[in-house]
């Protein structure tokens, strides 16, 4: 697998949490996108996750394995989502690190 990418989508009913904000929205649209691209490879995964941790940061992301974090997302941010998922899925990924958003 080259990338493993987890969305907090903990918490959809209480305000301020990951999930109230629209993560699972972002999650599906997200792996809808991948599918197009990349079909079912199995080289790559889109995954809920339970709280990832700086909840007022959220919504809140890591792609693995180079353990890059997203804070600050919203629904709305599947494109660059799906950016850091071709640079994982690219032949020269690693060359890329640091934190988005």
């Amino acid at each position: 697998m080259k990338a493993h990418l987890f969305i907090c989508t903990n918490s959809p009913h209480k305000e301020g949490k990951c999930g109230h904000r629209g993560s699972e929205r972002l999650r599906q649209s997200l792996k809808q996108r991948c599918r197009q691209e990349f079909g079912d490879s199995g080289e790559y995964r889109v995954n809920s996750s339970g709280c990832l941790g700086p909840c007022e940061n959220g919504i809140n992301a890591v792609l693995y394995p180079e353990g890059r974090w997203f804070h600050h997302l919203t629904p709305d941010d599947v494109d660059s989502l799906f950016e850091a998922m071709k640079v994982a899925m690219s032949p020269n990924a690693g060359s890329e690190s640091g934190n988005v958003k």
